[in-house]
């Protein structure tokens, strides 16, 4: 039994290989055959006659040698040649051995002492007699025998006749039936005549009427004739669907290194006269009367489109193809056939070619056409509908790292589309392409793995992000505040990740593909294609979410500005007002300060990819050089590459440019701002958290600051010339920007005083929280104090706290801050997040655009609203907290 087992499996692998390898042909033509052999189009190849018979004189078919007549056997379903008897008249034998029309006679003619048969037609209004010896004269209208059976103006034997069923001639137009006149008049006769004579012409002509029907066999049709006719699936237009699996990812055709890649297809009439091989681009020309082809270029991913002309379509242009693979891997050339995937083909009333992704249900077939005009064709000459050849796609599988280098079998992807008519509406056009490709399973197997692994650590991250907020804001329980903000810090951290695996993958993709002089990396299908674009999506909505976040916390941060200035003794003036609104207004023109420039970063993005032409690195063609070859596509993962390295190239290149020269040697804008508050005499307290914030040390160390312009130069030239105290809150240092973990009882006494003072005026208010800050800073409140260190290593990397009991701490903390940490209230202090929601917004737009000055304009415009609404909501909230009039802040 185990035996039985094994050869069965054995043979079932051989005949699948033989099948599928049944495609390798050899390059021969109907001339080459000679007079016992026939020329068979389907395997391309000149194969025996039968016994008794010899070739036509086209060499496409058989017919019996002399002294033979031929008869259908039922049992064989086949045409045999039988010897003539001798008790038969040699005339009859001669006569027997034709096979005539039915309206013919048939006559015998002598030649050189050689008696033979031949047929004669009929002349109008004559028919053939009983004996078909003698045309007769009809009497009213010529009628066909008893016997036979008038097909479309034929005298049909009725042993040889097909069932008229109504699904022989309907077509399924858009889900409802239509009925043509061609496939009433054709389909069975053209059966008939294929089951008579047994293949050839006619044989043809029943296949192509099958290719016009969409391959539907599903009931009695054009298709199913065929079928049954050749035997089920032998030298078939159909592939068997469960080899589909092994003829598209298994079986394998090495190529040499310089071959390059040639494609040509076998033609036939409508009425299946074969009409020899030609180039690919016969079908290109057949369709177009404009538009030039190109060669089909190594490694290349070709695309080619043209309009359709109505010049091009008259019947006896239609044309039948069926695409080979040229290789030359051999001494000899061979033609390879090429599957052909119909996205049209219906089984069920479902498109299983269209809509299903697995393999082994596609239905692949040989044979396709350019146009149709005979489906929808009418009595009155007129046609219903056309139906276009609309997309060619042919794609080849390299199979990566093999020596040597091989591919597997290439596959077309066919596409029909029906119009109504091309006289007054816009000509379609046609897309013809070729595309390589690699498997990418390993490939996104490695991206979903970093996602993976990338997101675990982004998500500790998240943790611990959401235990120093829940720290600093004082939390005792995990409420609705806390599951919504480790949302927000997830969102913008899986943001990050997803961004960050995007970039380096597609940068890999990007320069392995346009260095290859080999297809050993190809482009993600279309399939994978689309989940990088969802990933695109999706990190851009979570950044979007986060920049939300991060505008609503800055617009409603606590701020008060604390006044040291006092009163001269000497002199009894009042204190000026202005130093405070010079500095309110300053800070209100830093809220939206950017390290980088928007408006010059889209201008040399759009220089870069636009003018300088670097968007055609691109291009689907794998070359470090640019090409003008315009029926190349842009590819949807180059772009994403070649837009996200770009945009973060210049953008690195401003931020190092203004950390290195900018604020180094020009102008610091934080630094700045604190020399304003100095010069101001004016410090500025924040508050981000319930217990965390930033201070600002702007207290003159010359006591005043409203003096005229020759008192303040005097001052200026002390500290040059170090003859004054520094400006650090600690005496003897320079730190004036802290980081603050608030007490308790400071929180108390700050809410208490508010409290107090809710019903007085906004002047006694400010004037009381004035008092109290620049008491509590000159250590004059005795239940109240602070004190003043620094970070330990793990606290400044981890930016947390790291205290042993954080609610029953004594005294405020001030953190020396050496790096100015407030600017995290400021877009300032948010350029990556900011950069990085740009570098989204970017992608987004050009992934669905394919327009890089569209994303560049929209990544301008967004920018600009978002510091609109920045500036506007943080300019309300600086008036409200700092009890200055909005009237003041320009």
């Amino acid at each position: 039994m185990m035996i039985v087992l094994v050869a069965h499996y054995l043979l079932f692998f051989i005949l699948i290989k033989v099948e599928a390898y049944d495609v390798i042909l050899s390059s021969s033509s109907p001339e080459s055959c000679n007079h016992s052999s026939y020329f068979d189009s389907i395997s391309h190849k000149c194969k025996s006659c039968g016994n008794f018979q010899i070739s036509s004189d086209d060499h496409l078919s058989c017919e019996c040698d002399f002294g033979y007549y031929p008869e259908f056997k039922e049992k064989s379903k086949a045409i045999e040649c039988l010897r003539c008897d001798q008790s038969i008249q040699p005339e009859i034998c001669l006569k027997s051995n034709l096979t005539c029309e039915s309206y013919d006679i048939k006559v015998l003619q002598v030649a050189e002492n050689i008696t033979s048969a031949q047929c004669m037609k009929c002349p109008l209004w004559h028919q053939p007699d009983q004996t078909k010896s003698l045309c007769i004269p009809c009497s009213n209208m010529c009628h066909c025998p008893s016997d036979y059976e008038d097909v479309n103006g034929t005298c049909v034997k009725d042993s040889f006749t097909i069932p008229d069923t109504p699904t022989i001639f309907t077509y399924n137009l858009h889900g409802r039936p239509y009925v043509s006149n061609y496939l009433r008049d054709w389909v069975r006769l053209t059966a008939t005549k294929c089951k008579v004579h047994g293949g050839g012409k006619y044989c043809e002509h029943l296949i192509n009427l099958c290719v016009l029907t969409d391959y539907n066999h599903d009931s009695q049709s054009a298709c199913s004739l065929y079928r049954q006719l050749s035997g089920g699936f032998s030298h078939s237009i159909y592939y068997d669907d469960s080899q589909n699996e092994y003829l598209l990812n298994s079986a394998r055709i090495d190529i040499l290194k310089d071959q390059t890649m040639d494609f040509v297809v076998k033609q036939y009439a409508l009425d299946g006269t074969y009409l020899l091989i030609q180039p690919l681009r016969s079908v290109f020309s057949s369709l177009c009367c404009t538009g030039t082809w190109r060669p089909i270029q190594r490694n290349a991913n070709i695309y080619h489109s043209c309009t359709l002309h109505s010049k091009v379509l008259r019947m006896a242009d239609m044309r039948f193809f069926e695409i080979y693979f040229v290789d030359r891997a051999i001494n000899q050339s061979r033609l390879i056939n090429v599957p052909v995937k119909v996205l049209n083909i219906v089984r069920g009333g479902v498109q299983r070619n269209r809509e299903d992704k697995d393999i082994s249900r596609w239905q692949l077939t040989k044979r396709f056409f350019n146009f149709d005009l005979a489906t929808g064709s009418n009595h009155d000459g007129h046609t219903d509908f056309i139906r276009y050849l609309s997309s060619l796609t042919i794609r080849i599988s390299v199979i990566s790292n093999d020596k040597p280098l091989g591919l597997r079998l290439p596959y077309a992807t066919i596409n029909y589309e029906t119009i109504g008519s091309l006289e007054n509406g816009k000509s379609p056009v046609i897309h013809f392409a070729v595309k390589n490709t690699v498997s990418m399973n390993e490939a996104m197997k490695s991206l979903e793995i970093a996602l993976s692994v990338l997101c675990s650590f982004g998500a500790l991250y998240a943790l611990l992000r959401i235990a120093v907020w829940y720290i600093r804001s004082d939390k005792t329980t995990i409420d609705l505040q806390t599951l919504i903000r480790l949302l927000v810090y997830g969102a913008d951290i899986l943001a990050n990740v997803i961004l960050t695996v995007i970039f380096f993958i597609t940068f890999y993709w990007f320069m392995t593909f346009r260095q290859q002089e080999e297809v050993t990396v190809s482009l993600p299908a279309r399939q994978d294609e689309q989940f990088i674009k969802d990933l695109v999506i999706s990190a851009f909505t979570l950044k979007t979410i986060s920049v939300l976040w991060m505008i609503g916390e800055q617009c409603n941060v606590d701020i008060f500005f604390i006044d040291w200035e006092s009163p001269k003794p000497t002199k009894g003036e009042v204190i000026s007002v202005w130093r405070m609104f010079f500095v309110a207004n300053e800070w209100n023109e830093l809220q939206v300060a950017r390290k980088s420039s928007t408006s010059l970063q889209v201008i040399i993005v759009l220089m870069t990819l636009k003018v300088f032409q670097f968007e055609r690195f691109a291009l689907e063609i794998p070359a470090t050089y640019f090409t003008a070859d315009t029926f190349l596509n842009y590819n949807t993962v180059l772009r994403l590459a070649l837009g996200l390295s770009t945009y973060l190239f210049i953008s690195l290149v401003q931020n190092i440019l203004n950390a290195a020269l900018f604020e180094r040697y020009l102008e610091h804008k934080i630094q700045r701002f604190t020399d304003v508050c100095t010069l101001s005499n004016i410090s500025v307290w924040l508050r981000i958290h319930s217990r965390y914030g930033f201070y600002i040390h702007g207290r003159s160390p010359h006591g005043f600051a409203d003096i005229d312009m020759q008192i303040m130069c005097q001052q200026l030239q002390r500290e040059e010339e170090n003859l004054c105290a520094q400006r650090g809150l600690v005496q003897g240092q320079d730190t004036q920007t802290f980081s603050i973990f608030f007490n308790e009882i400071l929180l108390e006494k700050l809410i208490k005083l508010k409290n107090q003072s809710s019903g007085t005026s906004t002047l006694s208010l400010f004037n009381k929280l004035n008092e109290f800050f620049t008491s509590f800073l000159d250590h004059a409140l005795r239940e109240l104090d602070y004190e003043v260190r620094d970070r330990h290593f793990l606290e400044t990397v981890l930016d947390m706290e790291m205290l042993r009991n954080m609610s029953q701490i004594e005294r405020t903390i001030f953190y020396n801050d050496g790096r100015n940490c407030f600017d995290s209230v400021l877009f300032y202090g948010n350029e990556v997040t900011l950069v990085i929601f740009e570098l989204l917004l970017f992608s987004l737009v050009d992934v669905y655009c394919h327009s890089y000055v569209t994303a560049a304009l929209s990544v301008f415009i967004i920018i600009k609203a978002l510091q609109f609404v920045r500036y506007r909501f943080g300019r309300r909230n600086l008036a409200k907290k700092t009890m200055i009039d909005p009237r003041f802040l320009f």
